[in-house]
């Protein structure tokens, strides 16, 4: 499980379409739905049980929390009577985002196996979101204060600690989190101590649970290892990182994995249009090529992954470390749903 929470998977899915798979893989594509009345939903993060945590999406701007189990109908999250959203959920399927109060303000929310919400407060705050959960249950988001965006961890208890002006995306299950302080990307350790990757205007796209992380600098793709920075050149731009040494994104237009290293050398995947947005510590990647969702697996080998019926492109979103793949299925007539591969 490794939260990519971005609005911008969703919205790529009305990419261009182009042609189908030539190819499929000896794993099945599964519909998750929507909840009865809906017209769209989407898949933005899975657990090794096959839990997979997203969105489901109604008329208009409407939106609520949901959670697939695996072979269990969708569940609707509990919510204040408003809208909702999930972006990351964990090992025992608690699952983290945010809930709309009577203020219209977003506020962090946790939700544990049953459904049931929990709102993660934080003292002088208006607003904010959770982004992230570990498995031990600390959580990473984000909360305004006066004014001011301030990172915040959250420990299993709901207790608030303020990091400092910035956003907390990510925390690792050693309770590292990853974000940004003001407009760096950066980390705090488990005892608060803060060290920055780079520059300001940098972009974080990805991370490992040794707090490597991935992104863009100054126009070029950067992998930022322990206290290293390492440049991947123009026209680059990395979207993940493994534990096991690997980075994938994409680099002119086409899908490609770095080894993690000083010394990065580049090995393309496919032919462009593609792209490599999720690698797991077995060294599987997920990605697309042209309109259609695909991985690789360790050796380089691609394979196309089944189509929904009706469906006219489809991306990866998530991937487990045990292999299994979620995503969207876009249709021709705009809308989509979220789907797994297993």
């Amino acid at each position: 499980m490794k939260n990519k929470l971005s609005s911008v998977l969703v919205v790529a899915v009305a990419a261009t379409f182009l042609s189908a798979p030539s190819a499929q893989a000896a794993v099945a594509v599964e519909d998750l739905g929507t909840l009865p009345g809906d017209l769209r939903s989407a898949a933005l993060d899975i657990n090794e049980l096959g839990s997979v945590a997203g969105v489901s999406y109604g008329t208009g701007v409407s939106q609520h929390a949901v959670r697939w189990d695996r072979n269990a109908p969708i569940k609707k999250l509990n919510d204040l009577g408003f809208d909702s959203g999930t972006s990351a959920i964990n090992r025992h399927s608690t699952v983290v985002g945010y809930v709309i109060d009577s203020a219209n303000e977003a506020q962090p929310a946790r939700w544990d196996t049953s459904g049931a919400l929990t709102v993660l407060t934080v003292p002088g705050a208006v607003r904010g979101v959770a982004y992230d959960i570990n498995d031990s249950g600390s959580v990473a988001g984000t909360a305004t204060i006066n004014g001011v965006s301030q990172a915040v961890v959250w420990d299993s208890a709901g207790v608030a600690t303020v990091l400092g002006a910035g956003q907390g995306s990510h925390i690792t299950n050693t309770g590292t989190v990853i974000g940004y302080s003001g407009d760096q990307p950066a980390r705090w350790t488990d005892g608060g101590g803060l060290y920055v990757y780079d520059n300001p205007g940098a972009l974080l796209l990805g991370h490992n649970q040794a707090a490597d992380a991935v992104g863009t600098s100054g126009g070029e793709g950067v992998l930022w290892l322990g206290r290293r920075r390492a440049t991947l050149g123009p026209d680059t731009s990395p979207r993940d990182i493994s534990d096991t040494g690997w980075a994938v994104g994409v680099a002119s237009s086409r899908a490609v994995r770095w080894e993690a290293s000083e010394f990065t050398s580049a090995e393309f995947l496919a032919p462009a249009p593609s792209a490599a947005a999720e690698v797991n510590d077995a060294g599987v990647i997920g990605g697309t090529v042209g309109s259609w969702a695909a991985t690789w697996n360790a050796a380089g080998a691609q394979t196309m992954l089944p189509v929904l019926s009706g469906s006219n492109r489809s991306q990866v979103t998530g991937l487990s470390e045990n292999g299994q793949v979620i995503g969207v299925a876009g249709f021709a007539n705009g809308t989509y749903r979220a789907v797994v591969w297993r």
